[in-house]
């Protein structure tokens, strides 16, 4: 029995995130129900996730059985899974995590919508900077709602922020907690303030990165290996372009709106979103992309420069 005593887990979107919690859910034994509104992107979707569960078994054959999966974890993993285009079919689930994009009046519709055809347990969302009393008011049920934030990529990444609103209870923090033990992930507890801990500070680490690209200070492949020497695998532009421009620009807005100017985004990241380049999930970001994997460096973004 798992620890949380959840059996039954609802994924509410099926796009980088979302795909990625659904399946280390089902790797970790739940039944797992994905819900997205076209079943072309349910299609999309699980190729992902199915893709992701070969590299581990191909990950197990290399290592000798070290590290990955074997084959036949990978098919009862993925035989955990099931899709649907109806909200309806989440309400059975003893939890729901909804995993849509960084849009609050999304979030908010979601989880009325959930409210109203008569959903009453645990609700938790993954946001990177949304206020989750916000959103906890608008399922209605403000203590059976929480924030989990998982990092990029799920299924590779330990952490997962947890973020408790103003009036979520204490046993709805408790089932969470046992909920991440579950899926082999660390908490990490974070007050529901702007950005909440983990954006708080990579966020402007990000933001000043993209400032020395404007200023022509270095350039993108060399702003990412100072980083190396801190010891970070990945560097901030190119960890900005996996996460999302978008996503980084919202909580730039976020963080500048709660806490003041020192947290205004630079121009360079309002441009790129505005011209529609957004990472790794447009093909073009900091770096250019083909599926996730990054080709060069963006020839708009090598010749842009400010002051």
């Amino acid at each position: 029995m798992s620890e949380s005593g959840l059996k039954k887990i609802g994924v509410i979107g099926i796009g980088t995130m979302g795909n990625g919690i659904a399946q280390v859910s089902a790797q970790s034994g739940f039944s797992t129900v994905v819900m997205d509104v076209d079943a072309s992107f349910l299609a999309k979707g699980l190729d992902s996730i199915n893709r992701s569960l070969d590299r581990l078994v191909k990950a197990f054959e290399k290592s000798g059985g070290e590290k990955g999966i074997d084959a036949d974890t990978k098919d009862q993993a993925f035989a955990r899974l099931s899709t649907t285009t109806r909200t309806e079919d989440l309400l059975d689930c003893d939890l729901i995590i909804e995993a849509v994009p960084e849009k609050p009046e999304l979030k908010e519709k979601i989880n009325r919508g959930l409210a109203e055809l008569g959903y009453d347990k645990i609700l938790v969302s993954n946001t990177s900077g949304i206020s989750i009393t916000r959103l906890g008011a608008a399922y209605g049920k403000p203590e059976k709602f929480m924030g989990m934030h998982f990092m990029n990529p799920v299924p590779m990444q330990q952490g997962v922020e947890i973020i408790r609103g103003l009036a979520t209870s204490e046993k709805t923090y408790e089932t969470v907690v046992a909920l991440c033990h579950d899926l082999g992930k660390i908490e990490i507890a974070a007050e529901d303030k702007a950005g909440f801990a983990i954006n708080r500070m990579f966020v402007p680490f990000v933001n000043e990165a993209i400032r020395v690209i404007e200023e022509g200070i270095a350039s993108v492949d060399d702003v990412d290996k100072c980083t190396y020497c801190l010891g970070h695998k990945m560097g901030p532009l190119m960890t900005a372009d996996y996460v999302g421009l978008d996503t980084m620009l919202f909580i730039c807005e976020v963080l500048e709106e709660e806490l003041g100017s020192f947290y205004k985004p630079s121009p360079l990241l309002k441009r790129l979103v505005e011209s529609g380049q957004l990472g790794a999930k447009t093909g073009s970001g900091f770096y250019t992309w083909e599926q996730y994997k990054a080709s060069g460096i963006n020839p708009d973004i090598a010749r842009y420069r400010i002051g």
